[in-house]
């Protein structure tokens, strides 16, 4: 059968805006992938720079402060005393001072302990981070509310002992409150998450700058403990 010329007609006048439709559509496509694969992209060692450029000036002592202990300790001085030990053998009885003061202990890292080879950032897109053991910064505790008890022996005078065990126990006090916060922070989790937590709202906003999109973290701390955080899964900061 002969197509009619008139239907022919109407065929190629369609068949031309679809033409240059479709030759639109594979230029445009074709930009698309060209901008796609020209755009900057983010490197092992620009994350590396980031995230140490970050942390130097976050940090300017070198310690990064990444949380905060607040708890009371409890410290005893005691003295006891016997008159002409080996011959008389007197007991003139105990004198024991307690002490129990509050305070407030920042914990951390040094900053000078990681290094570039600590830092990577792989194919999956995920920046992972060897962070180093988490110290003790500073221990502030607060002598003005100390509570004291003391108990002076009976043939002993207070001034002279139970002053001097009270005086003995608050000098006490820091190293106890030090030793007490560095056991916590290489037992409990929380110290670690918090660190965690804290290096990724401090890192995510320059790796957004340098060109990271939707910056991911996996942090590494001590004991094998991995902490894995999408920086749009934080909303505030952590407690301390």
């Amino acid at each position: 059968m002969e197509s009619n010329p008139e239907n022919r007609g109407v065929l190629r006048l369609l068949a031309r805006p679809l033409v240059v439709a479709l030759f639109v559509l594979l230029i445009g496509g074709a930009l698309v992938v060209s901008v796609w694969q020209l755009r900057p992209r983010l490197t092992q060692e620009d994350v590396q720079v980031t995230v140490l450029t970050t942390l130097a000036e976050e940090a300017p002592a070198s310690f990064y402060v990444t949380g905060t202990l607040r708890f009371a300790t409890t410290v005893e001085g005691r003295s006891e005393k016997t008159l002409l030990p080996g011959l008389l053998n007197l007991d003139l009885g105990t004198t024991r001072a307690e002490v129990r003061v509050p305070g407030r202990v920042a914990y951390g890292f040094d900053v000078r302990a990681l290094r570039p080879e600590h830092i990577r950032y792989g194919d999956d897109g995920v920046v992972e981070v060897d962070v180093p053991a988490l110290q003790v910064f500073s221990v502030e505790p607060e002598l003005e509310r100390a509570e004291i008890r003391t108990e002076v022996g009976w043939a002993r005078l207070h001034g002279s002992s139970g002053q001097e065990m009270e005086r003995r126990a608050l000098r006490a006090v820091r190293p106890a409150m030090r030793q007490t916060a560095q056991r916590h922070l290489q037992t409990s989790e929380t110290p670690r998450l918090h660190t965690a937590e804290a290096l990724a709202r401090l890192l995510a906003t320059p790796l957004r700058a340098a060109g990271l999109a939707a910056p991911r973290f996996r942090f590494r701390l001590g004991d094998g403990a991995v902490y894995e955080i999408d920086a749009p899964a934080l909303t505030s900061p952590p407690a301390g």
